[in-house]
This record gives C-alpha cells, structure tokens and sequence, in this order.
C-alpha cells in the first residue's frame, strides 16, 4: 500500500458501491496518478474482483446496492473510518450508495472539497413513498457536496426541476460523461462474420441487439414485447439479469425460451459485440448518460432509443440514428426496421464531444477547484 504522506492537496479518495463500476473510472485514476496525485478508491469487492488503474490504492468497503437500514448503518461507519485513514483533502464519491454515505461522511469529517459525481437519478422511474425518500436523500447528498457534476445536461435538468439540487450549482464536464469515451479502442474491431460466428448467429440474419443490464428500468419488457413474436430478426441481448429492479418472471421466460432470443452474459470487452449487430436497440428509461449507445456509434451501429434522460444526451440527432417517446411499442418497433444507410457523421460526433482525455482534463481542473 502506497503511503498518505505526498502533498496533501493531491490526495483524493473516489467512492463507488460496487468493483463493477470501475468500468466507469478506467484511465482516469491512473491519468490523475500520472498528473501526481494520490488516488485511493474504496468500493465493495467482489471474487474476483475487478481490476482498478494501476497506482492506485484499493479498500474493501461493504457497501450493498439495495436497502437494508442495519447494513447501511454498518456501511456509513465503514466509509467514515476510511476517510479517516485516509485522510484525503478530496473526495470524489458517485453511484448511489457510495455518494450518499460518502458526501455525508466526508461533510461530517470537513474534507474541504467533496465532489459528488451523478450518473443517473434512481427516483425518475420510483412512484409513491419510495420517490420521495430516492428523491430526499438525493437532496441530502447534493447539499453536503461542495461541487456536484453531472453526467449529462438533460439529467441536470431534471435534478433543478424536482428540486433535488439548487439551480446553478450543479456542472456537465465537456459533452458530459463522468470519464469520457476511449475512441482509440473501438478503432480496430473484428469482422462482422467472425463476431456472429462467435455469437452463434447467422452472417445472413437480421440482428437487433442491447447491451446492458436486463431490468426493467432499461425497458427489457418493452423490448421483448416488440419483438418475441418477429421473425424477421433476432434479438440478441447482452448482459444479465438483476435482483434490484428485475424484469417480470414472463419476460424472463420469453428471453430464455423464444426461438428468435439470443441471450450471453456481459463481456468486458463490447468490441466483440458491436460488428455483430445491424441495430442497438436502447429504450432505457432513465439514464445519466449511457456508454452503450456511445460505444455503438463509434462502431458504426446506428441506435433507435427512447428519447429519455441522458439517452437524448448521448445520440447524435440525425441519419442514421433515431429516438422515439419513452413508452412507444409501436414507434419503437418500426424505427427498429427502417432501412439505414451508413454514415460516419455519428462517430466524428462522439469524438469531438465525449474523448477521455477532455473530460479527464475538466475533472483534474474541477478537483483543483478551478472551472
């Protein structure tokens, strides 16, 4: 374990819930190591657990996705007692759990810069009690940040319209994103026959495919409802299923036994995916802003997607993408066929808004408390 004696205005502790998110801050930690700060991150581990930047120090905090008020006690304690051993001068805290208990521990412990980083608003799509407490503690973790970002300006915009952050104090670094895209990765991909023979899949059939997790929030039913009975296509979903927020047990039926469902567990590596597939498909219905549709675009995949927050935020508006409302089975299923001639206008677009090195550029300006 490195030491915590280097110059103190550099230390920062980042808090996430889970390894896996570490998806979402690889290159940025080991960019910040490299720019001489003192990076520690702590996130609940799993087995095996998944690899963080190089350089960087990795505690173990038991932090759980869903509630449970015993454990969450159990948990702010944990975060607390990091904080102070590690004694970060900045902490950087995002996903919901980690940001909550990490703004208020960090608040409590005076860290005088404590960024708290929004991916997605979980009380978007909560109806009843359970959107009022999501949306309470959301304002909770927004008054004890010193700066709070978000991940794209439409979810920004939702935040001041419920309230859940004072106007003017929240932030969307470049094109938004909270750690960029690394074009250079989707610029050598596999050839469309090897990624389907792969796959399983036909070189002469229509192939739809979603990336992601299955639940409901990132409209798997809606999905599988356009689409179980169509023969024209298959339907090829990548990722696994969830506790929190889980799709239907006959939605869950349908993707095991329909004859036009393709189902693999997520892969580490999408550029494996992407060449296999004609369209994505993303009808989530709330988001912060997703990677997926970003990633697609770069390999020249066009998106159909409801036009919900942080999704509009992340496809290019024109030929050969399109987004429907949020909710609309048969706009969603016709747009899912409509012929599209390819064009790299998607892709330069990524680029020029959404490269790593220009959202990591505006996060070390951020974290030296300069916008």
């Amino acid at each position: 374990m490195k030491s915590s004696d280097g110059d103190p205005d550099r230390r920062v502790l980042y808090l996430v819930t889970s390894d896996f998110s570490a998806r979402f801050l690889r290159g940025q930690l080991a960019y910040l190591v490299h720019r001489g700060y003192d990076v520690s991150v702590g996130t609940r581990l799993s087995e095996p657990a998944a690899a963080f930047d190089d350089g960087v120090d990795v505690h173990d905090l038991p932090l759980e996705r869903e509630p449970n008020p015993v454990a969450d006690l159990r948990s702010l304690l944990a975060v607390i007692r990091l904080i102070r051993r590690v004694r970060p001068t900045i902490v950087n805290a995002s996903t919901p759990k980690a940001g909550l208990f990490g703004m208020i521990g960090s608040r409590l412990l005076r860290v005088p810069r404590r960024v708290y980083v929004v991916r997605g608003l979980r009380f978007e799509t909560t109806t009843g009690p359970a959107r009022s407490v999501l949306r309470g503690l959301e304002r909770l973790t927004t008054a004890c940040a010193t700066d709070v970002v978000y991940n794209s300006h439409s979810l920004l915009a939702v935040a001041e319209r419920e309230r859940a952050v004072r106007p003017g104090r929240g932030v969307v670094l470049a094109g938004g994103s909270g750690n960029g895209i690394d074009a250079e990765h989707f610029g050598e991909l596999p050839s469309r026959n090897d990624t389907r023979a792969a796959l399983g899949l036909s070189p002469d059939v229509e192939v739809i495919g979603f990336v992601g997790r299955l639940t409901r929030d990132k409209g798997i039913v809606d999905l599988v409802e356009t689409l179980q009975t169509d023969d024209r296509t298959v339907l090829l979903l990548v990722g696994d299923f969830e506790s929190g927020d889980p799709v239907p047990d006959a939605t869950r039926h349908v993707i095991e036994t329909a004859p036009n469902i393709v189902r693999v567990p997520w892969v580490a590596d999408t550029r494996t995916i992407y060449p296999a597939i004609d369209v994505l498909a993303f009808p989530s219905y709330r988001e912060g802003l997703p990677n997926v549709p970003l990633e697609a675009q770069l390999c020249g995949v066009p998106v159909v997607a409801y036009a919900s927050t942080g999704t509009v935020d992340a496809v290019y508006p024109g030929p050969p993408n399109q987004t429907v409302s949020v909710g609309d089975l048969d706009a969603l299923g016709a747009a899912l066929h409509e012929h599209r001639p390819p064009t790299a206008d998607s892709a330069d677009w990524v680029r020029r808004n959404f490269a790593q090195e220009q959202v990591w550029g505006e996060i070390e300006r951020l974290l030296g408390g300069r916008r």
